[in-house]
C-alpha cells in the first residue's frame, strides 16, 4: 500500500502457485492489483528495474514567504535486470508500432504500451477496457494509465479500441508541454492486410511487397523463379508497413 486507504491488491501465496495458477498469472488473472500499482510497475519498467514511490505533492510552497519545500524523490532497490527491463520495454513498444496498441501511437514520439480487456464477473456482458503506457521509449517522462468501466457503443469494449485512443490524445498534448524531444523520421505506419504471396514466384512476391513498403527476407541462393510455399506471417494477418516478411521458396 502506498497511500493512505489505498487498497493492497490479491496475489496469491508463493505456495499455492501450482502449474495451472502459474500459466494463467502469466496473462493476467487469478491476481488484482490496483491502478497505482499497476503505474508503479510500469514506471519501474521505464525507470530500468528500480521502483520509485509515487508522489501526489511535489512540493509546498508558502504564499507569504515564497519558502519552498521539496519532497524528494524515493527510489528503492532493483527488482527487475536492467536488461529484463529494456527487453520488457521493447516489447511494450512493439504493442504500439504493430500490435493492439497501435491507436495510442502519436506521431513524433516513441510510445510503449499494454492493452487491456477484462470482464466483469461470469458471462454478465461487462468489461473493462485499459491502457497503461510510457513515452517515450528512449528517455521515459510519462506513465499514463487510462481505464474505462464498462463500455459500450459501436467501437466495443477492447481496450486497445477505446481506451488506447484517449491515452494517444492525451499523450499528444503532455509530451510536447513538457518539451520531450520530438523526432520527425518516427512516423505513424499505416496498417495493412498481408497479401497472399505463396504460390508466386519470388521476383513476383518481391514486386507486390515492395509496393506496400514491407521488407522481405529469404534464404541464400534463391533465384527470383523460385515459388514461393511459405510466408510469415501469413495472409489477412493485419500489419505495419516496414513490416520483414519471412519468404520460403521451393
Amino acid at each position: 500500500m502506498i497511500f493512505h486507504g489505498e487498497a493492497q491488491g490479491l496475489f496469491l501465496r508463493e505456495e499455492r502457485v501450482g502449474p495451472v495458477e502459474l500459466a494463467t498469472l502469466s496473462f493476467g488473472q487469478r491476481f488484482e492489483v490496483t491502478p497505482m500499482q499497476m503505474m508503479k510497475m510500469t514506471g519501474t519498467i521505464a525507470n530500468g528495474g528500480i521502483p520509485v514511490t509515487p508522489r501526489l505533492v511535489k512540493a509546498t510552497i508558502d504564499t507569504e514567504t515564497g519558502e519552498r519545500i521539496d519532497f524528494e524523490v524515493e527510489s528503492h532497490e532493483r527488482v527487475l535486470s536492467e536488461e529484463t527491463a529494456r527487453e520488457v520495454l521493447s516489447m511494450m513498444e512493439t504493442v504500439v508500432d504493430e500490435g493492439t496498441g497501435r491507436n495510442a501511437a502519436v506521431r513524433g514520439y516513441s510510445v510503449g504500451g499494454k492493452t487491456g480487456t477484462s470482464e466483469v464477473g461470469i458471462n454478465t456482458n461487462k468489461f473493462i477496457a485499459s491502457f497503461v503506457g510510457v513515452a517515450s521509449i528512449e528517455d521515459p517522462e510519462v506513465v499514463i494509465l487510462v481505464i474505462l468501466y464498462y463500455p459500450s457503443g459501436e467501437g466495443g469494449h477492447q481496450g486497445g479500441v477505446v481506451a488506447a485512443p484517449v491515452a494517444g490524445d492525451v499523450l499528444r498534448e503532455v509530451l510536447p508541454y513538457l518539451e520531450v524531444s520530438r523526432s520527425e523520421a518516427l512516423e505513424i505506419k499505416e496498417s495493412i492486410d498481408m497479401p497472399e504471396v505463396t504460390g508466386l514466384t519470388l521476383s513476383e512476391a518481391r514486386t507486390i511487397l515492395i509496393e506496400l513498403g514491407l521488407e522481405y527476407e529469404f534464404s541464400e541462393g534463391q533465384d527470383g523463379s523460385m515459388v514461393v510455399r511459405e510466408q510469415l506471417p501469413r495472409r489477412g494477418i493485419v500489419i505495419n508497413t516496414g513490416t520483414r516478411v519471412m519468404l520460403e521458396t521451393y
